[in-house]
């Protein structure tokens, strides 16, 4: 599907899209010591914050955290670390549900380096090489595996896939194409047409979602990030344009310098507390398993089948998960906290059926069900980081497309960077920035399919 013609039906999801209108909990942990405010030349990671409240606000923020986090995501998790590891000050997650409630828990944890932007490129190459090193670093396995992944296209789009191999293998990728030849090499139970070919990474792999995130709170926590399980933000603490802290679901309130809404489906809406429309729109992808066939000489790597319209991947249980590439054919959530999580009968079959011309030995596979998944989405399939258009004091960090995992320690590091410890960002601030579709800027991809980025 040609990019252009599908902006618009992505663009029809968002129409309520406007500007900005006017309007595990831990029982030994102690609160931490706060830290206040630090002004200009107080250590060599301080002094270079973000703009400083108002006088008359000092003296409450300074009894209160740093840094609040409103969702206990994979994103969220990682910037609970990041800041916590950095020194940048106190920080606190709230976390409505359990870890892992949203998106996060259900997700393919797919960690590849194939995208079609210098910065995207950057960013999972970097993060690809954070969690190959996560169990070293902090002790706890999170089923991190290198299976390799191919990109399988036909003529259509081989243009865009040799530009964009030869973009990543200048920065650094391992990556190359395959003819159909060689793709018969790789997969020999496979079925592939003589034009085809694919974007081999044998780099890429992935992680277990669950695993990964509650390893990652646990580090935050040791790190000094206080976590606050079963903790539902329900509104925001304001003094005109600048938000001072949230207020939770006992009628309580946190105070703090900065507010960073990780909360993925659920961001759109609590945007709308604070007054604020972003084009953020939760969709529910779904998703199959199969048992792959005994005897079958299957690979077992990674796949995005361009020219089916679907991906699949082995799962630790022996199981084969397939989902759809197109987005547009997901269901809109407007509720997240109550959506259909199971699957059809006709979608299985239909995963089945594409997953076969692929592989014909799945033709007969044993089905164990699917799942209704979460992704919370923007028009250009690519996340909104960056300060809230319009308020003081809070950041948005979601609508990830399906992207999440992939980028979110990069993520986290440019955050803290910008929020935090005053260094460089690695990142663009710009490229991901809230405000870029008021701006007619939205960011281009080379497919069809804005999942693949």
């Amino acid at each position: 599907m040609d990019r252009h013609r599908q902006w618009p039906s992505m663009l029809h999801r968002h129409q309520r899209y406007q500007r900005l209108s006017s309007g595990h909990p831990e029982g030994d942990q102690r609160q931490r010591v706060p830290q206040g405010i630090r002004l200009p030349g107080q250590g060599a990671r301080q002094g270079r914050r973000q703009e400083f409240p108002p006088e008359r606000t000092r003296e409450i923020l300074m009894a209160h955290s740093d840094y609040i986090i409103v969702g206990g995501g994979i994103m969220g998790a990682m910037m609970a670390l990041e800041l916590a590891e950095s020194g940048s000050g106190s920080v606190i997650l709230l976390e409505k549900s359990f870890p892992g409630a949203g998106s996060t828990g259900k997700s393919g944890a797919i960690l590849r380096q194939h995208y079609s932007h210098k910065v995207t490129i950057g960013m999972a190459r970097e993060s690809l090489h954070w969690y190959s090193e996560f169990e070293q670093r902090y002790g706890t396995d999170i089923a991190f595996h290198r299976p390799g992944m191919a990109f399988i296209c036909t003529a259509a789009d081989r243009a865009n896939l040799v530009r964009n191999v030869e973009l990543q293998f200048s920065m650094g990728v391992e990556t190359s194409i395959l003819d159909a030849t060689q793709l018969r090499d790789l997969e020999p139970s496979g079925q592939f047409a003589d034009d085809e070919c694919a974007a081999w990474e044998p780099e890429a792999g992935n992680v277990h979602p669950v695993r990964t995130v509650y390893a990652v709170i646990e580090a935050a926590r040791r790190a000094g990030a206080e976590i606050r399980i079963g903790t539902r933000v329900t509104g925001f603490v304001r003094e005109g344009d600048r938000v001072l802290g949230v207020t939770l679901d006992d009628g309580s309130t946190l105070q703090s310098q900065m507010v960073i809404v990780a909360a993925g489906p659920w961001a759109g809406q609590l945007l709308e507390e604070a007054g604020v429309t972003l084009p953020l729109t939760a969709l529910r992808p779904e998703q199959s398993f199969f048992d792959p066939p005994a005897h079958a000489a299957e690979s077992r790597l990674i796949y995005g089948d361009l020219t089916n319209g679907l991906y699949w991947k082995p799962e630790l249980a022996g199981w084969t998960r397939v989902g759809l590439l197109d987005m547009n054919v997901d269901a809109v959530v407007d509720d997240p906290d109550h959506y259909d999580q199971g699957v059809s009968q006709k979608f299985i079959e239909s995963c089945r059926s594409r997953l076969s011309l692929r592989l014909p030995h799945y033709a007969q596979s044993a089905s164990w069900g699917g799942m209704g998944a979460l992704y919370t989405v923007t028009p250009d399939s690519h996340p909104l980081i960056g300060p809230v258009p319009g308020l003081e004091g809070m950041w948005i960090v979601s609508g990830f497309s399906g992207h999440g995992f992939k980028l979110s320690p990069s993520v986290a590091r440019g955050v803290a960077a910008q929020i935090g410890t005053g260094d460089p960002c690695h990142f663009d601030p710009a490229f991901f920035a809230p405000d870029r579709f008021t701006r007619n800027a939205p960011i281009e991809v080379a497919y069809g399919y804005g999942i693949l980025g």
